[in-house]
């Protein structure tokens, strides 16, 4: 038990020290580790240390009981002959997720010394929402209840062909009604099970399930060009640490994705035209550095990444130096485009009391005013604070820390 405070007091640490810290994925060397640690971070944390983990199950019966009839359900499960029973082999049942979240927050009510090391940094940095009158074991116990909720979730858009919020853009690449669909379900289930070689193991199995589903429907979104901070937005990042913002009047300029509705086509007219205004508004010294927003959205399926696509335009086209472009290649929405860039500015070292702009067309940027609302709706919270109109087709605004919180049910850019 001691081992597992141990692993839950350096996982708070490393989240909650500060926020630059607490982006700071450095230690994640695979795709599927990218995943889980976006989507189930804390889940993901206390497998790093599955010894101690698989200790503390030990020394709980009921614990003990709950993991062996959940590993049997998934056993068991080769007998199914319709997608139902699938579903239900592959996922928590509500009463096993309410038991598993309570038992860890028992565990840290448990002991007061270690319980006050968490509450000084779990509640400096919430990952998983505001923390408001919760105390530390209840947001234990919130945080991973979201975790298991979302797993299942994932599993039953990408495995049970449930409509995700976007049907359009994000739902399942398989006919579940083909007859081959249950094949392959079974398929998935035997690769899960052959990474399972101890009884305790079975607490991985749904956040297998889960990866595995989003692998074969080539929906780990979450994942690609990751690392971004060694990778596609390395030298902006180092300029960022040298960048003197005082002779700016806003920190980053932020252009929002239009993105293409034509297979194969790597940016969009829209995405074209509201590039060369990022660029305009650069070479003005309006902002020192540019973020391209826009994952790998429009149209379903396509092979490209928005923003890297409009940094590929900007640097060729508009000659604006890379050095000076940063890219969210995750972004799926007007919400999250806002989003994914305020956590850029709190994470990467921008000045915290200087407005960014945001720049698009006009009636784009009139969504963006009047887009509170949805963003409370879709994600629970605003990501963000705006400031004055500049312009028809920019405004200002400054991110806010609730920015990054983990949104359950958006698996690809969670």
């Amino acid at each position: 038990m001691k081992q597992i405070l141990k692993g839950i007091i350096l996982m708070l640490m490393c989240w909650a020290a500060t926020p630059t810290q607490a982006q700071d994925f450095s230690s994640i060397k695979n795709p599927q580790d990218w995943v889980t640690a976006k989507n189930y971070y804390l889940t993901y944390v206390l497998l790093q240390d599955t010894t101690a983990l698989y200790e503390y199950f030990s020394s709980d019966r009921r614990l003990t009981n709950l993991l062996d009839a959940r590993h049997n359900r998934l056993l068991e499960s080769e007998k199914c002959t319709d997608l139902a029973c699938l579903m239900k082999a592959f996922m928590w049942k509500n009463e096993e997720i309410e038991y598993l979240s309570a038992t860890f927050s028992k565990l840290v009510l448990s002991h007061s010394v270690q319980r006050e090391h968490l509450k000084k940094h779990l509640f400096a940095y919430p990952r998983y929402g505001n923390i408001g009158n919760l105390s530390l074991s209840a947001y234990i116990e919130k945080a991973l209840r979201q975790d298991f909720h979302a797993m299942n979730y994932a599993i039953r858009v990408y495995g049970g062909g449930e409509k995700p919020n976007y049907p359009t853009i994000d739902s399942i690449a398989f006919n579940t009604n083909d007859p081959h669909y249950l094949s392959l379900l079974k398929e998935v289930r035997v690769d899960v099970l052959s990474d399972i070689q101890k009884p305790e193991q079975a607490f991985q199995e749904t956040l297998l399930c889960a990866i595995r589903l989003l692998e074969i429907n080539e929906r780990w979104d979450a994942a690609q060009l990751e690392p971004l901070r060694l990778g596609e937005n390395k030298a902006a990042l180092d300029a960022i640490a040298t960048t003197d913002f005082s002779r700016y009047p806003y920190s980053l300029l932020l252009t929002l994705g239009a993105g293409p509705e034509v297979y194969g086509q790597p940016v969009s007219p829209g995405g074209m035209l509201r590039s060369r205004t990022a660029a305009r508004s650069y070479f003005a010294g309006l902002a020192p550095f540019i973020v391209v927003s826009g994952g790998r959205v429009h149209p379903y399926k396509t092979l490209y990444i928005e923003a890297q696509q409009m940094k590929k335009y900007l640097m060729e086209v508009c000659q604006v130096p890379e050095h000076a472009i940063l890219i969210d290649p995750y972004a799926r929405h007007t919400t999250t485009n806002l989003r994914n860039t305020a956590r850029i500015l709190l994470s990467y070292g921008f000045p915290t009391d200087q407005y960014a702009i945001v720049n698009s067309s006009s009636t784009h940027i009139d969504a963006v005013e009047n887009m509170a609302a949805r963003c409370i709706r879709e994600l629970g919270y605003l990501p963000y604070e705006l400031g004055n109109r500049v312009s028809d087709v920019i405004i200002e605004f400054k991110p806010r820390e609730e920015s990054f919180t983990i949104d359950p049910d958006e698996p690809l850019d969670p």
